[in-house]
C-alpha cells in the first residue's frame, strides 16, 4: 500500500516586539517663550536625554530580539523532533506493509507453483497426449486463479472429450492441492448430472461444495458438474447465477462442466474447432430440453474457456 507522507510545515514563530519611542519633539515643550539660556538648557538636557532613551530602547530591543531567537531555536528544535518521529514511523509502516505484500505474493507464488507441480504430474501419469494447445490453457488457468487475487469474478471451464471427466477431476484436485486456506472440497464428489435433476436439487449440492462465501475470501472454490448437456431449462439457469460476473453468490468460485461424451455425430462438421462443436452441441440439447435459441447464449458466455481432450 503506497503510504503518502503527511506535510508538516513549519509553524510561524517569530514573536514581534515593538516598544514605543517615547515623543521627543520640541513643540511639546509647555514654555516656548523662555530665554535663549533656558532654552539652550533645556535643549542639551533633552539632548542628553534622548541619547539614555535611544540608548535604553536599543537595549531593549536587542534583548527582545534576543528573546526571540531563543524561542525559534526551541521551536525549531521541537519542530524538527516532530520530522524526526514523523520519518521514523513512515518508515515503520512501510516496511510492516511491504512486509504483509511480500508475505502475501509468496504464499500466491507458491501456491501457483504447486498448483503447475500437480498439473504436470497429471499430465505426465494420466494425459501424455494431451496437446502443447491444452498444456497452456492449464498454465493460463493457474495464473488465473493464483497470480491476480484481486480478481473475484467466476471461472467456467467447460472439457469436452472422452476423458472430460477424469481430467476435470483431475485439474480440480490440482487447485485444491495447491491452495492455501482450510476450506477444502477436493474431498468432496462431484455432482453428476442426471435427466431428472431439477434445479432446487442442484443449487442445493453446489451451494454446499462451494461452502459459505467469506469477506475475506481470497483463496479459489472449485466444484464439478459432470454432463451439463443433460440439465433441464430451468435448472440451466443454476449454472447461470454462480457464473454471473455481476452478481456471484460465492466470490473466487471456478467451476469445471463437462459435457456428455457421446455427442452427435452431426457435430463432427469439418472445420469447426472444439469449443465451436461444443457450443453446437450444447445448444441442440438444451434446446431439446426446453430453452430456446434466444435464452441459452447469455449462459454459453459465461464459459471462460474450452478444454477439449
Amino acid at each position: 500500500m503506497v503510504q503518502t507522507r503527511k506535510s508538516y510545515g513549519t509553524p510561524s514563530n517569530y514573536i514581534p516586539t515593538s516598544n514605543k519611542r517615547r515623543s521627543l519633539d520640541s513643540s511639546s515643550r509647555l514654555y516656548p517663550d523662555l530665554t535663549e539660556q533656558i532654552s539652550n538648557a533645556r535643549t542639551e538636557k533633552t539632548s542628553e536625554q534622548q541619547d539614555e532613551n535611544d540608548f535604553t530602547d536599543a537595549d531593549l530591543s536587542f534583548s527582545s530580539s534576543h528573546g526571540s531567537e531563543e524561542s525559534d531555536v526551541s521551536c525549531n528544535e521541537v519542530n524538527e523532533k516532530w520530522k524526526y518521529w514523523t520519518v521514523i514511523g513512515i518508515v515503520f509502516i512501510a516496511i510492516v506493509v511491504g512486509a504483509l505484500i511480500k508475505g502475501s505474493k509468496v504464499t500466491t507464488n507458491e501456491s501457483y507453483e504447486s498448483y503447475i507441480k500437480s498439473v504436470r504430474s497429471v499430465i505426465k501419469n494420466e494425459f501424455p497426449t494431451i496437446s502443447k494447445e491444452n498444456r497452456d490453457l492449464l498454465r493460463l488457468i493457474g495464473q488465473k486463479i493464483y497470480l491476480e487475487p484481486e480478481n473475484h469474478a467466476p471461472l467456467v471451464v467447460l472439457v469436452g472429450g472422452t476423458p472430460a471427466k477424469q481430467i476435470a477431476e483431475a485439474v480440480n484436485r490440482a487447485v485444491q492441492d495447491a491452495k492455501s486456506d482450510e476450506h477444502t472440497t477436493a474431498g468432496k464428489s462431484s455432482i453428476r448430472v442426471e435427466s431428472d435433476t431439477d434445479r432446487a436439487e442442484l443449487h442445493a449440492n453446489l451451494q454446499e461444495i462451494l461452502g459459505p462465501a467469506l469477506i475475506s475470501q481470497s483463496s479459489p472454490r472449485t466444484a464439478v458438474i459432470l454432463d451439463v448437456d443433460l440439465l433441464k431449462w430451468d435448472a440451466v439457469l443454476v449454472l447461470h447465477a454462480f457464473s454471473d460476473h455481476g452478481k456471484y453468490p460465492v466470490p473466487k468460485t471456478i467451476l469445471f462442466l463437462t459435457v456428455s461424451s457421446q455427442q452427435d455425430s452431426t457435430m463432427d462438421i469439418a472445420n469447426t474447432s472444439c469449443d465451436e462443436k461444443m457450443v453446437q452441441f450444447l445448444t441442440k440439447r438444451w434446446i431439446e430440453n426446453g430453452g430456446s435459441s434466444d435464452n441459452i447464449p447469455p449462459i454459453i458466455a459465461r464459459i471462460s474457456y474450452f478444454l477439449c481432450v
